[in-house]
């Protein structure tokens, strides 16, 4: 584990080498896959590794280098593209930290520390003016929601003596002033409906590497969170799960209709983010095997998901400069190739079989109806309208009339091919994964 954190740092004296960078960080990933699929490891040093550390710490990989691959647009302009890959390499390095680490403490100091290069990341090369504030946003939702979960660890390393994961497994907490300072801040950071405010902001005006790690790992940071604190509070949670329950449905259906409502592209995706990260929240609160282990399916998928959205919206954006979705009409009768894309990552989004979010779905359609019948009407709720808003995104930028500003747009070149198949291709993967983990 350690091995790939200094890994992150030495490649530090390669940031101005683009092609050989994303060499190095495809290939860590691929050795990830294959040297740490052995979880006879235990607790060594305060590393953890189990299938939930893989994946995200897999995934955190994969994102990562994409998103440099991306970002050529910055590298061709040289906007300070050394900077820009020395912060997506610290994001990478805090990201493999939080994800392995076993120590509570040792996570929180991760878990805050990825704030800063995305901070940097919104501020210094976001597209308008505004991002000054969505990067204050950024910063101070989570920051102010994180100074109870500092609290809550301080007084449970008073009390229990010890921070690590595994040794509070043993341990349960019956404090309810506890349970909210714990879970705070991985509510703000899924974000749960009402903690939110500072998602979309954030996400219409980071750059396009910025919306693809926030969607794609950052907010993974939350539910990753409330799964491993899960065990110490299962107590309060089971008092408190109606609410957490209560307030993710409502959230989500109210995210997924705010997303019918959409003129920016961006904006849609970032909100279909809540709507989603409703699903985890849900599903860790019912506190069942099907229940996280559906959080844990639709936390992976969305991530590989929103970040080819984000990808698809960013090789627009370089195009014609606009992300409207009233002047984005007729791409297919101009680009048909990046229509075939729209559509495999809107039905993906959509739940459509055979993806994983389906799969993901079904887990916490049937924990709800263990849960509570009631809740189903819920589920099945947000499923539906996540069609609809997907379906709403499809039709209305790929059809319709083409305006005169789109008649010179380019085909997609390589490279955005390539980032894209890169998104879908670990899709094809999961169900084998998934078969070998549930059989």
């Amino acid at each position: 584990m350690l091995k790939f954190g200094l890994c992150c740092l030495s490649v530090i004296f390669l940031l101005d080498q683009w092609f050989l960078l994303i060499n190095i960080v495809l290939t860590m990933c691929f050795l990830w896959v294959i040297l740490m699929m052995n979880f006879n490891l235990g607790i060594i040093n305060m590393i953890h590794m189990d299938y939930l550390t893989f994946f995200l710490g897999g995934l955190s990989l994969w994102i990562t280098g994409l998103m440099i691959m991306m970002s050529f647009y910055i590298k061709f302009m040289d906007n300070f593209f050394n900077v820009f890959s020395m912060l997506s390499m610290m994001m990478l390095f805090f990201l493999i930290i939080s994800f392995s680490t076993s120590n509570l403490l040792m996570f929180y100091i991760a878990f805050e520390s990825t704030l800063i290069p995305i901070f940097l990341m919104v501020m210094g090369w976001g597209y308008q003016p505004e991002r000054v504030t969505a990067s204050y946003y950024l910063l101070f939702y989570t920051l102010t929601a994180s100074l109870p979960l500092l609290l809550g660890i301080l007084w449970i390393n008073s009390n229990y003596f010890s921070t690590d994961f595994n040794l509070l497994l043993s341990s349960n907490s019956s404090n309810f002033l506890l349970f909210w300072m714990l879970i705070m801040a991985f509510l703000v950071k899924l974000p749960v409906y009402m903690g939110h405010l500072w998602l979309p902001k954030a996400h219409v005006e980071a750059p396009v590497a910025g919306s693809m790690i926030l969607a794609g790992i950052l907010l993974k940071l939350g539910g990753y969170g409330l799964i491993r604190i899960l065990p110490f509070i299962e107590y309060e949670l089971a008092e408190f799960s109606s609410l957490l329950v209560s307030v993710s449905m409502m959230g989500g259906v109210l995210a997924s209709l705010i997303c019918l409502r959409q003129t920016d592209c961006k904006s849609l995706v970032a909100y279909s983010s809540v709507a989603h990260m409703a699903l985890v929240l849900a599903g860790i609160s019912f506190n069942s095997f099907l229940g996280v282990s559906g959080a844990i399916i639709i936390m992976i998928a969305h991530g590989l998901c929103s970040s080819g959205l984000f990808s698809l919206v960013g090789v627009i954006y370089e195009r014609i400069s606009t992300r409207s979705i009233v002047l984005i009409r007729g791409v297919i009768t101009v680009a048909p190739l990046m229509t075939l894309w729209w559509f495999l990552f809107s039905i993906s989004n959509m739940a459509a079989p055979p993806t994983p979010n389906l799969v993901g779905e079904i887990f916490i359609f049937i924990s709800s109806l263990n849960w509570l019948m009631m809740s189903v009407i819920f589920v099945g709720g947000l499923s539906f309208l996540a069609g609809a808003y997907n379906l709403f995104l499809f039709v209305s930028t790929q059809h319709g009339t083409t305006l005169m500003s789109m008649k010179s747009f380019p085909e997609m070149s390589f490279r955005e091919h390539f980032v894209l198949f890169s998104h879908i291709l670990p899709f094809l993967f999961m169900f084998v994964v998934m078969t070998f983990i549930y059989s």
